[in-house]
């Protein structure tokens, strides 16, 4: 199953570049995706929450993880690929367990920087085609 959706890049709070690059989640990223991403993440914001739709779906799981005494929840990450763009570039869709974006931002990584690899800028529309884990040829 492939759900596709559109939104527009938005400029997000500038914490996804230190958690992707923490080594509770980068280790994980390494092992269960197979590459390590790009510090950050691309967002879009969606016109409508996409909780729902995601829901059909099956994600690869990056376990949540303690530093002392701090905690790191899970993120459900599921493989996804650029809906009009002619060449392959390996991303996924993220959502984090605890995150202060609502279910209209849909959050992406990959190992190369999204944003320069398809000249995108604030408010581009940009549309992804977002899959079940079974789905990923990795």
């Amino acid at each position: 199953m492939t759900v596709t959706v559109e939104g527009t890049v938005a400029s997000g709070f500038g914490t996804g570049n230190e958690f992707v690059s923490l080594e509770g989640y980068a280790r994980q990223f390494r092992d269960i995706l197979g590459y390590e991403p790009y510090p950050g993440t691309l967002n879009l914001d969606l016109p409508h929450p996409i909780d729902t739709r995601l829901e059909q779906l099956d994600p690869v799981r990056i376990n949540g993880w303690r530093d002392g005494d701090r905690s790191f929840g899970a993120v459900y990450c599921y493989p996804a690929s650029a809906a009009d763009a002619d060449e392959s570039v390996r991303l996924h869709a993220i959502v984090p367990k605890r995150t202060d974006h609502d279910t209209s931002t849909l959050e992406l990584i990959s190992p190369v920087n999204l944003r320069n690899r398809f000249d995108l800028s604030d408010d581009a529309s940009f549309a992804v085609r977002v899959e079940s884990e079974s789905s990923d040829t990795r």
